[in-house]
């Protein structure tokens, strides 16, 4: 039988956590559903507190970091913004929403949900930054786009592809509207600085 890697048990748990919420991340229930004794457990982690942090970390980095280096390969703000959409409609969503309901009863998923979505809600403002709008105007169309974004994986979850691409559709138009109704960034002179220089 081949070896139970930490990534194995992390992955498993990542399952678990999607069927069942985070009550089924048990001891018990992991080493059952991979065949494996509890020592093989403790080979990887600590204790149960280690491995709720490293599956909390792993959750992240698969629904977070990566998106955002897959995005950060493309060229122009555009492309950058069609590639992260690409691949968050790759993404399992019904994991986001096992964790945004652990993080409501406890507060060590909590904080690794706040620092994540602070993290979108920034990528997501840095693209409007790319794209000419001033910083504050950035921030108030990447709250309003991931609020949506929010909304949708709780209410429609279960919509089919090409309904959900309408949604996003949908969503870039209302966008673009209201962002012709917000303040551009300055022009920057050569200083650099986006002042105008005294004669």
């Amino acid at each position: 039988m081949a070896r139970t890697s930490r990534e194995d048990w992390l992955d498993q748990g990542l399952d678990v956590l999607r069927d069942g919420g985070e009550g089924a991340l048990t001891i018990e229930g992991l080493c059952a559903r991979l065949g494996r004794t509890k020592g093989s457990f403790y080979h990887h982690f600590q204790d149960v507190a280690a491995f709720l942090d490293a599956l909390l970390a792993r959750w992240e980095a698969r629904h977070t970091s990566a998106p955002i280096q897959h995005a950060e390969a493309g060229g122009a703000p555009e492309e950058r913004k069609q590639r992260l959409s690409a691949v968050v409609q790759s993404l399992d969503g019904r994991l986001d929403l096992a964790v945004r309901a652990w993080a409501l009863r406890d507060e060590r998923a909590a904080a690794v949900l706040r620092r994540v979505d602070a993290r979108r809600v920034d990528y997501l403002a840095s693209l409007h930054v790319s794209q000419g709008r001033a910083r504050d105007a950035a921030l108030l169309l990447a709250r309003l786009e991931y609020a949506a974004f929010i909304g949708a994986q709780q209410l429609f979850s279960d919509l089919p592809a090409e309904s959900t691409r309408s949604l996003e559709l949908a969503l870039d138009r209302a966008l673009e509207l209201l962002a012709g109704d917000l303040p551009a960034s300055p022009p920057r002179n050569r200083t650099g600085t986006g002042r105008r220089r005294s004669r």
